[in-house]
Order: structure tokens, then sequence, then C-alpha cells
């Protein structure tokens, strides 16, 4: 700049305005790639900062949505589990006299259960709160990530399910398995004395349309949740290649 400006002061003290208004132009066309190179610069900065950001956020979507399969994979194992227990439990309908009453009550316990998926949605509900979501700079991997919380987080079967345990399945259960000596029996209490409930009678069991009413809604209800899950499983992994698609472009 101390050349710049001794030259600018002999081309004046010279009278060379037609010079000097070249240098002057000069100079600040000087001033204007400077500027802009530096814009250049700091876009870029911040472009490769944001990149991070996206890939920091990606890292984290994609290890919740591997706890969402996680989760949808033991709730499965669980439900079916689950439902071979209770089919094992009605096939010893079969030979009435040889089951064991309070054990059949205990295991009975099974109608009364079950499991639901609940998405981790923490790291994206965060994101959409703050606008982190826009440095996803694919616009179909964030629009994709934002169909699978929204299809994730409604799951009307479990709701279903959950409504039918509480409302129809429970009250059938205490009255059909658990309103006798032997369901008091399986919670430490013996009112075989103080009592004239009726001992639990199996074979009566095979004809009580309220205790196959029970097992119908039980097996329906968690049969479509075990097919709800895997719908929302196979989204999840689809969106899981996505993501590590889009983080192997990042790192490239």
């Amino acid at each position: 700049m101390k050349v710049f400006g001794l030259l600018r002061q002999k081309l004046l003290s010279e009278n060379k305005f037609k010079s000097y208004t070249l240098y002057a132009i000069g100079e600040i066309l000087l001033v204007v790639v400077g500027i802009l190179i530096a814009l250049q610069i700091d876009n870029q900065s911040e472009y490769k900062k944001e990149r991070k950001q996206e890939a920091a956020l990606l890292t984290n979507l994609k290890n919740d949505i591997a706890l969402d399969v996680k989760q949808i994979d033991a709730n499965t194992e669980e439900t079916i589990l689950r439902l071979g227990k209770l089919d094992s439990l009605v096939q010893l309908l079969q030979t009435p006299d040889n089951v064991d009453k309070k054990s059949f009550v205990q295991e009975s316990f099974e109608f009364v259960f079950d499991n639901y998926f609940r998405s981790n949605s923490g790291v994206f509900d965060e994101a959409v709160s703050s606008g982190r979501m826009s440095y996803i700079e694919n616009e179909t991997l964030r629009q994709n990530i934002f169909d699978y919380y929204r299809n994730a987080k409604v799951n009307e079967n479990d709701e279903t399910s959950r409504q039918l345990t509480d409302e129809l399945i429970t009250p059938i259960f205490v009255e059909t398995l658990y309103l006798n000596p032997q369901g008091f029996s399986s919670l430490g209490l013996n009112i075989e004395k103080v009592s004239t409930l009726k001992s639990l009678d199996i074979v009566a069991l095979k004809s009580n349309k309220e205790f196959w009413k029970m097992l119908l809604l039980k097996f329906g209800s968690n049969r479509e949740q075990v097919l709800r899950w895997q719908e929302i499983k196979k989204k999840a992994q689809e969106v899981e290649e996505e993501i590590q698609l889009q983080l192997k472009k990042l790192d490239d």
C-alpha cells in the first residue's frame, strides 16, 4: 500500500490525470477482487462448516433409527414368544384333567401384556425445532427422513392393542381365569377357607365364549402390531441406507 501511495502521489504531482484515473480504476478493481476472494474463502469455510454439521446430524439420526430397528426386533421377538406361550396354554385344554390349575393361571398372565413401539426421535425433534434439518443438503433424503418419523410416530395398531387389552381383554381375563382360588393363590393369598369362589374349571373354558373372544382379540391385535412394526422397520432400513450413502459422499 505504501508503494501504491507513492505512485499515486507521483502521478498527481506530474499532472498525469489520465494515468492517475487508470491507476485509480485499477486500484478499485484490485480492492473489489480482494473482497470477492475474501468472500469466496469465507463462503467455502461456511460451506465446510455446514457439511460437518450435516455429517454430525446424519450420524446421530442414523444411530437413532438403528435403535428403532433394534426395538422393533425385540418387540417382534417378545410378541411372537408371547403368542407361542398362549398357544401352548390353549393346547393344554385337550387334556384338561392333566392341567395344573395354579400354573395355568400364572402362565395365562401373558394375556394382559403387550409390547409397544416408541420411535427414538429425540435428535430429529431437536433438529426440527432448531432448524438444523436445513443442514441436510440432499432434499430427497431430508424429505424421506421427515416421512419416516411422521409414519413411525403414528402407530394406531399399538394404540388399538393397548385399548383392547385395557378395556376388553383384562376384564375377561379377571372374570374367566383369575376370579378363583387359584388366581388369588398366584398373588400369595389363600382364600379357600374364607371364600365361596369356585375353583377354576378348565373343562368349562373349552365352551366359554368370553375366553375364546379374549384369545381372538389378543392374537389378532398382536399380529397386526407385528405387521405394522415390520413396515416401519423396512422404511427405517431404507432411510438408514440413504443416510449412509450421503455420509460417504460427505466423507469423500
